[in-house]
């Protein structure tokens, strides 16, 4: 038979470790997340996405991104779909080169993620009433010229000089509005003299992004599409049948004076 003195015994080896002993939680809901890149120029999207453990309560995922400054540079509030969340922004031409940070909370939990945006030099080129930019990181050695427009064959093509560029290639980010030129569900094509250059490409709502190394001794590129800006667009022919109506009008008016 067990005596009293022996059930205190094993009470107490039962009980006391679990007082004594730390219980770690489950950390199921913690974060997971990730940035599409390492490094962006002005005008790329940063697309965050990742993933918590356990959804915690109904609450969204708070996401806070500061610059190199520290200042808040965007916020976002995204709610969870199976456990996932996306959010996304797109780098404004003027943002500050440096390493931006991003704060990520859902509940008690928290990730840090950080990126690099290389501000370079931006070049503009007017086409009708937009603009095609290019950036550069360092110096912008590229010098861009006339441009022209084929509505029939949709290719812009841009003269440039590179006469200046040390080495064999020099990195160019074109940013060209798709209502400049665009093709839905593909790929926009860039010739160099005639040659297809294979570019790292994305795109925002309004905005296609070639990422290209361009040749020394390069004359000019092509940009083909399978849409092009027409010649005269909407906001043209509405001017042109403006100019037109009061051309008849005043002459109308200058009969009937005399």
């Amino acid at each position: 038979m067990i005596s009293t003195k022996n059930i205190f015994i094993l009470i107490a080896l039962v009980v006391i470790p679990s007082t004594i002993l730390p219980i770690y939680a489950d950390d199921s809901s913690g974060i997971t997340a990730t940035v599409n890149k390492p490094s962006y120029q002005p005008g790329d999207k940063v697309i965050i996405s990742g993933s918590v453990g356990q959804i915690v309560n109904s609450n969204p995922v708070t996401i806070i991104v500061r610059n190199p400054m520290g200042n808040v540079y965007d916020v976002g509030q995204e709610k969870l779909l199976n456990n996932l969340f996306v959010h996304d922004f797109v780098l404004n031409d003027d943002s500050m080169g440096g390493t931006y940070s991003v704060n990520i909370k859902y509940g008690p939990s928290s990730d840090q993620l950080y990126f690099v945006l290389n501000a370079g030099a931006l070049t503009t080129i007017p086409v009708f009433d937009s603009e095609i930019k290019i950036r550069t990181n360092g110096t912008n050695l590229i010098k861009y010229g006339d441009v022209s427009v084929s509505t029939t064959e949709k290719i812009i093509k841009i003269s440039m000089d590179t006469t200046k560029i040390i080495g064999g290639s020099i990195n160019q980010q074109y940013q060209i509005p798709k209502k400049i030129v665009d093709t839905p569900g593909g790929n926009i094509v860039l010739k160099v003299n005639g040659n297809q250059i294979l570019c790292a490409q994305s795109e925002t709502d309004t905005t296609r992004i070639l990422d290209c190394s361009i040749p020394s001794n390069s004359n000019e590129i092509e940009l083909t599409g399978a849409t092009v800006i027409p010649e005269f667009g909407p906001l043209a022919g509405l001017a042109i049948a403006i100019s037109i109506i009061a051309a008849v009008t005043l002459s109308r008016v200058s009969k009937i004076h005399f």
